[in-house]
């Protein structure tokens, strides 16, 4: 009934009605990147939008259509609320130029930042507009502290970041926007998140000319779900065999990246901080500690990506709640026979 009413009458839309939805921009300027990256992914110039803050974002044309491909939503593209929302929000504000780089899921969430929106911020920026540091960017809210560290290392003033609510929209007269593709041709993670990651990773390290030793294991820290009970005896176990306990919570973007980038060998439960094997060298060993029931594959993928001897170690979910959730949400055992292969598995390292 919301999505019926909204084709009529939306409010906080001037034009008075929900956005048509379209495949790809039409008569809009289409940045050549073929040369910037080796993947088909591109960036595009909008002139006179409304980009809306709900459910990772949606930039409306002046003639009320939204494109497709810079969208997603998990019950179907045609149903973002964008679309199927008689309010659409607020007007927040009239600016000039922009890049909108609203993600789904990035909002305190490690993973998304690192995997899904930096990417495509370093893809803009790559496209060396002479206009880019004058040019707001529009970004989820709230702020997480690596995301202001990450803009920093970028040469992004604090002052050009507008945090947009869901229900809240802003008029740009010139905008920037990358393709959201979460994965193309069935890879999650893509080469040309990599290449465009390496160069970000040089250069805020330079050339990495340590041979990759430290043994890592990074700790799930302080959160609310996904816990790994038993861990209190697998700690001082690793410490043993000569592995640093570290809590990336506890950590700067930057020094996660140079651990990450000096690690032969990182453990890590299921989790954003294992997002950080993206700083890994080619060949360096990740072992994640992962549900036994239906568990995603985005650092599996990953580690494809990178070229990383990655291997897992299926835990016993501490009861069943809700199997649609279950792999990213319930605590997991840590049994002995679990510790036991682990270590198993880590020996195996040594002795190659």
């Amino acid at each position: 009934m919301l999505r019926l009413l909204a084709r009529f009458v939306q409010l906080g839309n001037p034009a008075g009605k929900a956005p048509t939805l379209l495949r790809e921009p039409l008569d809009i300027k289409k940045i050549d990147v073929a040369s910037q990256v080796s993947d088909n992914i591109s960036v595009w110039q909008l002139y006179n939008t409304l980009c809306s803050g709900l459910y990772g974002g949606a930039v409306i044309t002046a003639q009320n259509q939204v494109m497709s491909r810079f969208l997603i939503y998990p019950w179907g593209k045609e149903l973002h609320p964008s679309l199927s929302f008689p309010y659409l929000g607020r007007k927040r504000a009239n600016i000039d130029k922009a890049v909108f780089l609203i993600t789904v899921a990035t909002k305190g969430n490690y993973y998304h930042w690192v995997a899904d929106l930096l990417p495509r911020l370093l893809l803009v920026q790559k496209c060396s507009f002479t206009d880019f540091h004058q040019r707001n960017i529009i970004l989820h809210s709230p702020a997480k502290g690596y995301e202001r560290e990450t803009l920093r290392l970028l040469g992004i003033a604090d002052e050009k970041v507008i945090r947009l609510q869901a229900f809240e929209t802003i008029a740009i007269q010139d905008v920037l926007v990358a393709d959201y593709l979460h994965s193309r041709d069935g890879r999650i993670f893509p080469e040309w998140k990599k290449e465009l990651l390496d160069e970000f990773k040089q250069k805020i390290l330079g050339s990495v000319q340590v041979k990759p030793q430290r043994r890592v294991y990074l700790l799930r820290g302080r959160q609310r779900t996904r816990k790994l009970l038993g861990e209190d005896r697998l700690v001082p176990i690793l410490r043993e065999q000569g592995f640093e306990i570290l809590d990336p919570q506890h950590l700067t973007l930057v020094e996660q990246m140079k651990t990450l980038s000096e690690a032969a060998v990182v453990v890590a439960l299921h989790g954003a901080a294992l997002a950080n094997i993206i700083f890994c060298q080619e060949g360096t060993q990740i072992v994640e500690l992962r549900s036994s029931h239906k568990p995603p594959e985005y650092y599996s993928e990953i580690a494809k990506t990178y070229k990383l001897q990655f291997e897992t170690l299926s835990l016993e979910p501490e009861r069943l709640l809700d199997p649609r959730h279950l792999a990213n949400e319930q605590n997991l055992i840590l049994s002995e026979k679990a510790i036991n292969d682990l270590l198993f598995k880590l020996q195996q390292t040594v002795a190659a």
